[in-house]
């Protein structure tokens, strides 16, 4: 053997001791590796980990393949501590751990890991007390800062994780401090690749993560950039059906307020990103929701549960850090608030939407896009107190009007605070120097205004309200009923919430389910100011009466109102526009009590209303009311029965003080001024008024029928038209017509009121009771006209009686004692008519004006005079008849003047139409003037007598000394006649013969030569009573046996009346 081949035998010589060593220590350590280290390990994880744990841990089995790099644990279990009484429990466990690494690590110089495989890992943790677990001083022990210093080289180790999985994880939480379980079961995760090689930095990590906390499943799905230089994550994270009450003890809520129900839904996506040097930029979308919540207030007034049926909040971009704003919509599904002991909800909606609600935290700005409320259903009560309850379920009771603690605090898991386990020194990522998260977020919040203390600004767009239903219940008013508006529909458009610009509302709902109302138009609240468009449509109002209380005596049975038109309000002091039309249809007004209609009309329309109440204006351009009817009663008391329809709080008044207490009130109320009030035509239609006086005993009764005409225009300063007719007992027709003018500061009138053929026997209790007798037949016709002005009232009445005839005497104490048969013999024709004339005046502005009064006491006035003035109450049928009761006579003569001709004549027509009346006629002379008149008489007798004288000579008849008439010439030839006759001394002239003498001086010597006796004078006085008898008999047709002379009488009174005359008394 050559050297060479010797030293190449020595080498494979020694090569193969090396590679047997080699292989000896290979397989020595495989050998260990698989049979002799995994025991080994096992022996040593139980008890060091038992040792640090102080808790008994125990392995199955721990199998190692140095082949693949692989470990697997079977078996893990941690028990409780030896010496507690759950010593036999189980803390910590798991089936199997199997973790792969790769030989690329190596080469990688970083652990390679290619699967970490966790199977049914179980944990079990008890809360004993309120601030320790079954772990704490597990934690405390872990909490404990390491010998040696973690430096930024630790924080920056390359590793690669794949294929990381969880499955079948379970932790089961025992609170023994609040009595309550809770179980995290068939957790799962799944991680594909987790690795921070450079490499791999920029590639996604997919985790998948899946349990069911307390049943309710919980799932995290997404990728993660945790090793890039701008770090992201987006992540979907859904939990469904997690029912609220299991996690009611750990959330705090405010004193009073138990949650009763409710199951939480969520289905989120969370992206997170942070740039080199920026703050974190989190953002949240996704579905949040509640279902089935139900909490009870009790901490308030009146208390409550409330329930829904879901709520449901979409994220839309949340930035978490406020820089941009955050969309967000809400959903709520069947929300009902319902009081303590009720069955009924108080409040309650089918839905409620808000599709865009816009969050600006840095603006401090929430903005609420469309607000619809669907379903709205509530009840608003007032109680007997007059307090609204609803507002007692928002105000706080007495034991919570202290600030309110919280008797309900969240439970909390007593996690010791850990210390960071490094400097915050910058970390070398790819090259890169990072700061640490906290100092970029610390930066960030040192960057971001401010905003403490400004408040937050909320702004809204608008509001529908759709199919609402409000009740309105009021307890302190007996006989109300509930107040109904439903079928509700409201939308608001460009809603200020500051109250300034005005707002579009448009609104449409039913009334009492009877009835509908519409408004459209624009409002503001700062200042109020509005501009509505109103529509009410046949809202009854029969359910509105109780709202007056016990105010309406009677009951309204029917009714309903309708009106369109335009409200317009604004200003300070408030000023009130109403323009339209309007009208009250189907009216009823009922008396239970006597169970009869007391008011009612089919229709009573407002043409144009234009209502202001600064300056205050009413204008209407017509009202048309038909076919009403109206029950006029007086009652027993002597109070009108439409006055008690409303009480007042006051008794009630006699009809008879009515007109005065209304009189006095006007008058005192000071200055006048005129009634703002316009009505173009007020059209009446078949119209009733029944009248009962129960005041009179017996009954009166009156019915007044087919009432229709117009009054109008009625303007203050404007005197309107009146014309009605109708009938009187659907026999008697009757009409009014005229002009008035009420509105004025004075009172203009002029009114004629014609009724004919009225029968008189139903005014029997009115005859009984005043003038004693009833009446047993007759008819009544009136022409009656009143005119008022400048507060003076004129008033002439002409009253027809046909057949009036008194019945049976009727004992009254309240009957005047009157001459009603000598009254009525001297009213009454011969046909049995008896007309009257009673012209009357007063002041409507006399605090006791009174007209019924009035015509009361100018009937009795004339009905008196039957006796002392007759002729006076003839006046009452002949306009001057109180001037029949006389004729005038010139001084010393008999003679019939012509002025007194037609006082015979109508004193003749009295006689002769009232056949039962008789004549007394009384000659009258008046000493002084019918002396010296009585011989001027005799002077004028005998210068007639001489040209009756002269005639007689030459055959002429002459006649009487009345029918004789002198020439002014023959009258001074027959005056020196009767001169040169007279005995008396005359004057003569120089001759001795009678001196020719003036006619005048011839007259004064005649009369100063009479010689008039009191025979004389008696005789005048009984001619003067034979002349007017004879007038009325030749010229008046009368019969002499009615007329009567009696003695010769004689003024004495020199104030009297002049005395030459003819008396005349009735009989």
């Amino acid at each position: 053997m050559t050297p060479t081949s010797q030293q190449r035998s020595t080498r494979y010589k020694r090569l193969g001791i090396v590679l047997g060593v080699i292989t000896v220590l290979l397989v020595a350590l495989f050998a260990l590796s698989t049979f002799w280290l995994p025991g080994y390990a096992k022996s040593q994880l139980e008890i060091h980990l038992s040792e640090f744990l102080q808790r008994p841990v125990t392995v199955a089995s721990v199998e190692l393949k140095p082949r693949t790099l692989e470990l697997t644990v079977q078996g893990f279990r941690i028990g409780e501590k030896t010496d507690t009484a759950e010593a036999s429990a189980t803390l910590f466990s798991f089936n199997k751990l199997h973790i792969g690494v790769s030989f690329e690590s190596l080469k990688q110089r970083a652990p390679i890991v290619t699967t970490v495989s966790l199977t049914e890992p179980h944990m079990r943790l008890v809360r004993k007390s309120k601030d320790q677990l079954n772990v704490s001083d597990i934690l405390e022990r872990l909490q404990q800062p390491s010998d040696k210093e973690s430096t930024p080289q630790d924080q920056n180790i390359p590793f690669s994780v794949s294929n990381i999985a969880i499955q079948g994880g379970h932790v089961e939480f025992i609170d023994q401090h609040e009595n309550t379980e809770h179980v995290i079961s068939e957790i799962n995760l799944g991680i594909p690749v987790a690795a921070n090689i450079n490499s791999t930095q920029e590639n996604w990590i997919e985790p998948h993560f899946s349990a069911k906390i307390n049943d309710a499943p919980f799932s995290v799905d997404g990728k993660l950039r945790l090793f890039a230089a701008a770090q992201q994550a987006a992540l979907t994270i859904k939990f469904n059906n997690a029912d609220l009450m299991r996690y009611n003890r750990y959330v705090t809520l405010p004193e009073g307020i138990h949650l009763l129900s409710g199951f939480y839904d969520s289905d989120l996506n969370l992206s997170f990103t942070q740039e080199p040097d920026k703050a974190p930029e989190i953002t949240v979308s996704g579905t949040t929701s509640l279902r089935q919540l139900a909490l009870k207030n009790s901490a308030v007034a009146t208390p409550y549960q409330t329930s829904l049926k879901k709520l449901n909040i979409v994220l839309a971009n949340v930035d978490l850090d406020g820089k941009k704003p955050a969309r967000i919509k809400l959903h709520i599904d069947q929300a009902a608030l319902t009081r303590a002991g009720e069955k009924e909800p108080a409040l309650s909606f089918a839905k409620l939407a808000i599709p865009d609600i816009t969050v600006n935290t840095a603006a401090q700005k929430i903005a609420l896009g469309a607000i619809t409320l669907e379903g709205l259903t509530t009840t608003l009560r007032r109680d007997a107190q007059g307090n609204l309850d609803l507002s007692r379920l928002f105000s706080s009771t007495d034991a919570s009007a202290q600030p309110a603690q919280p008797t309900q605090r969240a439970a909390h898991i007593p996690i010791p605070a850990r210390k960071p386990p490094y400097p915050a020194n910058p970390i070398q990522t790819a090259g890169k120097e990072v700061k640490p998260r906290e100092a970029a977020r610390a930066d960030s919040d040192q960057d971001q205004p401010t905003n403490a203390g400004k408040p937050w600004t909320p702004q809204l767009k608008s509001i529908q309200l759709k199919a609402a239903k409000l009740r309105y219940e009021d307890l302190s008013l007996a006989k109300v009923t509930p107040m109904i508006i439903d079928s509700l529909n409201l939308a608001l458009e460009d809603i200020d919430l500051d109250g300034i610009e005005p707002l579009q509302l448009t609104l449409q709902g039913r009334v009492n389910q009877h009835g509908n109302i519409k408004a459209s138009g624009t409002l503001a609240w700062a200042p109020f100011s509005a501009d509505l468009l109103l529509n009410l449509t046949a809202v009854d109002l029969v359910s509105l009466q109780g709202w007056l209380g016990d105010k309406l005596t009677a009951l309204l049975t029917s009714g309903d109102i309708s009106f369109a038109g335009n409200f317009k309000a604004s200003g300070d002091p408030l000023k009130i526009q109403l323009n339209g039309e309007g009208k009250l249809a189907n009216f009823n007004i009922f008396d239970s009590k006597n169970a009869y209609d007391l008011l009612h009309w089919k229709k009573l329309e407002i043409g144009r209303l234009n209502f202001t109440n600064e300056p205050l204006l009413v204008d209407i351009s017509a009202l048309y009311l038909s076919d009403f009817f109206a029950r006029m009663t007086i009652l027993p008391d002597g109070s009108l029965n439409l006055k008690q329809i409303i009480q007042t709080g006051k008794p009630a008044e006699p009809v008879t003080a009515i007109a005065t207490a209304e009189s006095k009130a006007q008058n005192s109320a000071g200055a006048k001024s005129e009634t703002p009030v316009h009505i173009g035509k007020i059209y009446l239609q078949q119209g009733n008024i029944n009248f009962n006086d129960r005041f009179i005993k017996p009954n009166y009764r009156a019915n007044l029928t087919a009432l229709a005409g117009q009054i109008g225009p009625l303007y203050p300063g404007k005197s309107g038209k009146i014309d009605v007719r109708g009938m009187v007992g659907k026999t008697a027709p009757l009409h009014i017509h005229g002009t008035i003018d009420p509105f004025s500061a004075q009172l203009l009138m002029d009114l004629v009121a014609q009724v004919k053929d009225i029968d008189l026997p139903p005014f029997s209790p009115y005859s009984g009771k005043y003038i004693g007798y009833e009446i047993e037949k007759g008819k009544l016709s009136a022409d009656v006209n009143y005119q008022v002005e400048n507060g003076a009232l004129t008033a002439d009445n002409k009253i027809f009686l046909d057949q009036f005839t008194l019945g049976e005497k009727v004992e009254s104490e309240n009957a005047v004692s009157l001459p009603l048969d000598l009254a009525i013999t001297l009213l009454k024709n011969r046909r049995g008519e008896i007309n009257l004339h009673l012209p009357l005046k007063g002041s409507i502005d006399d605090p006791d004006f009174n007209l019924g009064d009035i015509v009361f006491n100018a009937f009795i006035n004339m009905i008196s005079k039957a006796i002392t003035s007759p002729f006076a109450l003839l006046g009452s049928v002949f306009e001057g008849s109180e001037e029949l009761s006389e004729i005038s006579f010139a001084p010393g003569f008999a003679d019939i003047a012509a002025d007194s001709a037609p006082r015979l004549k109508a004193l003749a027509d009295i006689l002769a139409d009232r056949p039962s009346l008789k004549l007394e006629i009384s000659g009258h002379i008046d000493p002084e003037t019918d002396y010296e008149g009585l011989k001027q008489a005799m002077l004028q007798s005998k210068v007639k007598a001489q040209k009756i004288a002269e005639d007689t000579k030459k055959g002429i008849a002459s006649g009487t000394l009345a029918n004789i008439t002198l020439t002014p010439k023959e009258y001074s030839k027959y005056l020196e006649i009767a001169y040169k006759k007279e005995s008396f001394e005359k004057p003569k002239n120089a001759v001795g013969l009678a001196k020719s003498l003036p006619d005048t001086e011839m007259e004064q010597l005649m009369l100063a030569h009479a010689v008039i006796t009191d025979s004389d004078l008696q005789a005048l006085a009984e001619n003067r009573a034979t002349a007017a008898r004879n007038w009325l008999v030749e010229n008046g047709g009368i019969s002499s046996e009615r007329i009567f002379v009696t003695g010769f009488h004689e003024s004495e009174d020199a104030d009297k009346k002049k005395g030459s005359k003819a008396e005349f008394l009735l009989k």
